[in-house]
């Protein structure tokens, strides 16, 4: 009897081993988390986790807690123990996930317990019944009657096996047996940054100190905690995703701590790398200061637009037209600056008489590489008028060419009480171009535009006039 148990546990022992087992590697077993975000809607998760097999061979692993916007054909799993070998030899995405609709769900077509309780949470009532229907509200049939919705509470059985609790990869993996770390590396939906920027500037708008913002946004479906920040400035280009759906956020500012974040060249791009670890929760909005520069020489321009149709026909009365304010400065070392900038918005205030920060105006910038200049359009000047008249106009076309001869006449006002401005008239025409006359100098800005620069002294109105000819 003693050999026959002996051979019989040895045929257990054996069948076991045969078995696939199976482990859950949950984010307790995180080591290390890194995340790279792309101003893309898009980020770069790096987990690493470590765990133990208990035995070699073929075994079920599930890992929780990635992002439920993971794209799980971008998973690679790398092993961090090249000694030895471990490989994921099949991949799921576990992504339908427990809720109270997704439980229900399962159990359509199947019987389920209905139990009623009175005010004091004592049971009335206890019926069994099929599920028949989830659509909009659930439809119960408890004998012969059918209920639409049911005043208790539906008591399941059991929750089904492909429910999970959070997004999960269930991997068949082979292994050596003993301890193993894995990075597991993704493309998640749902990350992205963004940059902002305040300039102050001083009353005489000559200088101003500059801050840089960096708005990290995660809706990805998990929290990042303790996680290193890189994040990618550049245009990356990616086929177009699927749609996936959105959850609401709650914003969170935080506070920058002191050390600036670090920048360098990657690729056609440039990261930037957050010195210090930090926690991206699940719908969360968080600020860090990207960069903080005093004294930095800017200038003011004034500019008007002359549209390029005024010239192909005849225009009879005048045009009122705005004259817009922008300023520019050095993206340059000699202006203490000299860094990639992120694209992003750039917000001024200034101080007014009385020595209080006012709103004067925004406008986005693109990415801008060091010793470039940014240009910012701030809004239209309020006290400088521009109007802008057809003086004469000729069809001088043929067969084989339309070709228009246009005179203008400019009046350039300047309202304010003590101040000279500059103001740069920009004249844009259609074709191939050449300016007949000209009370003023221009030098050619571009293929289509010609630029007239006129002082008008505080209190008063200067005429720039023109003549030119419009071949198409």
């Amino acid at each position: 009897m003693s050999r026959f148990l002996i051979f019989i546990c040895s045929l257990m022992w054996l069948s076991l081993g045969s078995a696939q087992s199976q482990l859950t590697i949950g984010a307790d077993k995180r080591t290390d988390l890194e995340v790279t975000i792309y101003n893309s809607n898009i980020g770069l998760v790096k987990d690493t986790r470590a765990f133990t097999l208990a035995r070699g061979g073929q075994t079920e692993i599930l890992l929780e807690d990635v992002a439920a916007q993971v794209q799980p054909e971008t998973v690679l799993p790398l092993s961090l123990n090249p000694q030895k070998q471990w490989v994921v030899l099949e991949q799921n995405y576990e992504y339908d996930l427990l809720t109270p609709n997704t439980l229900l769900a399962k159990f359509v077509g199947n019987p389920v317990r209905l139990v009623t309780y009175d005010a004091d949470n004592k049971v009335v009532e206890r019926q069994t019944g099929t599920l028949l229907s989830l659509n909009q509200r659930p439809i119960f049939q408890v004998g012969q009657d059918i209920h639409i919705s049911h005043p208790g509470h539906v008591i399941l059985p059991e929750v089904p096996e492909e429910l999970v609790a959070r997004p999960s990869l269930r991997w068949l993996a082979e292994g050596e047996r003993g301890s193993h770390t894995v990075q597991v590396s993704y493309l998640s939906g749902g990350l992205n940054w963004k940059a902002d920027y305040v300039i102050k500037v001083n009353q005489t708008v000559t200088a101003g100190d500059l801050t840089g913002w960096i708005t990290l946004n995660n809706e990805s479906g998990i929290a990042y905690p303790d996680a290193s920040v890189k994040l990618v400035a550049g245009d990356v280009h990616r086929v177009q995703p699927e749609a996936r759906p959105r959850r609401a956020r709650e914003v969170l500012a935080m506070a920058a701590p002191k050390r600036e974040v670090t920048e360098e060249a990657f690729m056609e791009y440039h990261l930037y790398t957050i010195p210090w670890k930090t926690t991206l929760k699940q719908n969360q909005q968080k600020q860090i200061e990207l960069l903080s520069r005093a004294g930095i020489a800017l200038s003011k321009h004034y500019t008007v637009d002359i549209p390029a149709h005024l010239p192909q026909g005849h225009q009879p009365g005048k045009n009122r037209l705005p004259v817009n304010v922008r300023l520019a400065f050095p993206n340059s070392a000699a202006n203490n600056l000299g860094e990639p900038l992120p694209a992003g918005i750039v917000r001024i205030y200034s101080e007014d008489q009385a020595g209080t920060l006012q709103f004067a105006g925004e406008d986005r910038i693109d990415h801008t590489p060091r010793d470039e200049e940014v240009k910012i359009t701030l809004g239209k000047a309020f006290d400088l008028v521009a109007e802008v008249h057809q003086t004469e106009f000729e069809d001088l076309s043929d067969r084989r060419n339309r070709r228009y001869e246009s005179g203008f006449q400019v009046s350039l006002r300047n309202r304010k009480e003590q101040e000279s401005v500059t103001i740069d008239v920009l004249a844009h025409f259609p074709g191939e171009w050449q300016i007949r006359e000209s009370s003023h100098d221009y030098t050619q800005e571009d293929a289509f535009t010609a630029r007239f620069v006129v002082e008008v002294p505080a209190g008063a109105e200067r005429t720039l006039n023109y003549k030119v000819r419009v071949t198409l």
